[in-house]
């Protein structure tokens, strides 16, 4: 898919019915958590969920009359273009955010052993307890259709729940319902800035675990979970500077491409 694909199929599907129900039901829910919070705040990562995310979720407040917060993770592991299209967000939707700049380099940090490819423990996930000490709801743009792992919690979880290592508080996923074209639909639909990661060269064809067709995901330069996964051809086509950065301290990634 390129993101000339991805703009209209979005155009194609926010004219659908199933789309448009979605999207209600994922306003009913922000409506109905953001009642009864009083310090809410979304988690942004600039990627195309967590963006959309951020218009509906507004919409939501608006209805309602609640206010949030965006909060960011960077380090010198995000992508080129992250803060500014997080900035571009906030702005537009004139919501206060919240930029965490780690002090720690990441590709420092890839040097050692990782127990735990998708554990939440390191410095992000401390990073994002730490923010939420003062705070007592969390909107995150996690969808079921991403992989059987993210499917497998949403069967569990569904889209409300209570999280310990988000930091004691009620997680809200809203678009977790949402397919990638309904995601595109509402990109489209609220004209959302998107990351310029998504006019790169896309290396990832066919569908995924659940059916759903392969595009650019947004995650780290040293995800190291995902390097095995097409993330090492990706940055070395796209971002060979970061590639070549991130191979002096993790040889391992010339493996992957």
């Amino acid at each position: 898919m390129t993101i000339d694909d991805f703009v209209e199929y979005g155009r194609l599907q926010s004219k659908m019915n199933s789309y448009k129900s979605k999207k209600a039901k994922a306003i009913e829910v922000c409506c109905d958590v953001l009642q009864k919070h009083e310090k809410p705040y979304i988690a942004l990562s600039g990627g195309k969920d967590s963006a959309a995310m951020c218009f509906i979720v507004d919409e939501a407040a608006r209805m309602c009359g609640k206010d949030y917060r965006i909060w960011t993770h960077l380090s010198d592991a995000s992508f080129p273009g992250t803060e500014e299209t997080c900035m571009e967000i906030a702005n537009r939707l004139h919501r206060a955010i919240d930029l965490y700049k780690c002090p720690f380099s990441a590709f420092e940090a890839i040097k050692n052993p990782q127990k735990h490819a998708f554990g939440k423990s390191g410095v992000f996930f401390d990073s994002v307890r730490e923010y939420a000490d003062d705070k007592d709801l969390c909107f995150v743009g996690v969808r079921a259709s991403e992989s059987k792992r993210r499917n497998k919690s949403a069967q569990v979880h569904g889209q409300v729940f209570e999280s310990k290592s988000m930091g004691d508080v009620t997680v809200c996923h809203p678009l977790l319902w949402f397919t990638l074209n309904d995601v595109a639909a509402a990109m489209y639909e609220y004209d959302v800035p998107i990351h310029p990661i998504y006019r790169k060269t896309s290396i990832e064809l066919g569908k995924n675990s659940q059916g759903e067709e392969m595009f650019i995901r947004l995650s780290y330069i040293t995800s190291r979970d995902l390097l095995n996964k097409g993330t090492a051809l990706f940055l070395k086509i796209n971002y060979p500077n970061e590639f070549y950065k991130l191979a002096e301290v993790y040889p391992d990634i010339r493996r992957w491409s």
